[in-house]
Parts: C-alpha cells; sequence; structure tokens
C-alpha cells in the first residue's frame, strides 16, 4: 500500500468518525444505520439553541423501518434536528410539510439522522426501502479510487454477503439484496435523480 494510499484511508477514518461525512455513500447504507425510518408530518418547530438545535412536534404516520413495538414509534411526538452551530449545518424541517425521516436516539432523545421531504418520496423508492434494502449485505464502494481518480484502483470481488458498488452508481435507486440463492445481488429500482 502506498504512503498516498494510507494517508486517504487515515482521513478516511477521522471523517466517519465525525457526526457528518464527505464520504460517498448509497441511501440504503443510511436507511440500515437508522434505528428508525418514518413518514411523519411536522407541525410546530421549536429553536432550542444554537447548541441545542430544533424541537419539532411531530405525528408519525407510515413507519419503514423499526427496532421496536410499531406503537412505540407511532407514539414518538418530539423529535430533535442540529442548530446552527453544528459542523454538519442546521437541520431545518417545514412546519406542516410531511418528511421521510431517518432516526435514532441518544440520550433517551429521538434525534435526526438524514430527511426528505415526502413530495419528493415516490413508490418506487417506498418498494426499494422495504422490500429490496437488505440490511446483512455489505455495500462497498471503491473509496481510493472515487477520492483520488486512481484508475487502477479496484476493490477485490464480492463475497457471497458483498455488493460492490459501481463506479457510475446513483446513490438514489441503488440497493443490495439477497437472491434465492442467498447471494448479495446489486441492481436498481426507480429513477436516479429527485
Amino acid at each position: 500500500m502506498t504512503a498516498v494510499s494510507r494517508l486517504i484511508l487515515v482521513c478516511l477514518g477521522v471523517t466517519l468518525c465525525e457526526s457528518c461525512s464527505w464520504v460517498p455513500k448509497v441511501e440504503q447504507e443510511d436507511f440500515c444505520s437508522a434505528q428508525y425510518v418514518f413518514e411523519a408530518d411536522i407541525l410546530e418547530r421549536v429553536f432550542l439553541s444554537e447548541y441545542q438545535g430544533y424541537s419539532y412536534n411531530i405525528r408519525v404516520k407510515e413507519i419503514f423501518k423499526t427496532n421496536t413495538r410499531p406503537e412505540t414509534v407511532r407514539g414518538m411526538a418530539t423529535i430533535i434536528g442540529d442548530g446552527p452551530a453544528n459542523s454538519c449545518g442546521p437541520q431545518i424541517l417545514e412546519e406542516n410539510t410531511a418528511y421521510l425521516v431517518y432516526a435514532y436516539t441518544e440520550d433517551g432523545n429521538l434525534r435526526l439522522s438524514e430527511y426528505r421531504k415526502m413530495q419528493f418520496v415516490n413508490k418506487q423508492d417506498i418498494t426499494r426501502m422495504t422490500r429490496l434494502y437488505d440490511c446483512s449485505c455489505e455495500i462497498r464502494l471503491n473509496l481510493i479510487k472515487m477520492l483520488t481518480n486512481t484508475e487502477n484502483a479496484s476493490l477485490s470481488p464480492p463475497t457471497s454477503n458483498q455488493c460492490n458498488v459501481p463506479d457510475n452508481y446513483c446513490s438514489r435507486n441503488f440497493y443490495c439484496k439477497r437472491n434465492p440463492a442467498g447471494i448479495c445481488k446489486m441492481g436498481y429500482l426507480g429513477r436516479c435523480y429527485y
């Protein structure tokens, strides 16, 4: 491994330890790393402080992923988003608007991870999340090639538990799922761009 490759890997490691990341990824990774994924109406936004962020009163409408009972998620009424002092910037949601929310709990609070207005979510997005995302498969991107423009950098062939993301991938419509033989295979469903 060259010194440049080692430096890139160290920088990637440091970046991954931060709360936000510039490292390329696919939406399936956001879905799989979230504790909860649901559609929610934003009823009210309350500014807490530059550091504490925003508190949102929400109404959960539809649940796409949970690590607990659905009734618990439907009962969630407040979620916290980052404020202006956060290094990744503020997480500002509009009142009276429906969002697809990726969330996790921290110190007993429900917190925003990722979000998107529901007007930009279609049936194929929901199908991908609910039927095609397989969180038991490892998704591998060729980060060294992406970040250094090194044409000869390549990933080893994927194992039966992995999907290699192609160079010309689309973050939105990519998925990795086990086939009937139990082998992780990649595919695309839906539009690439919003």
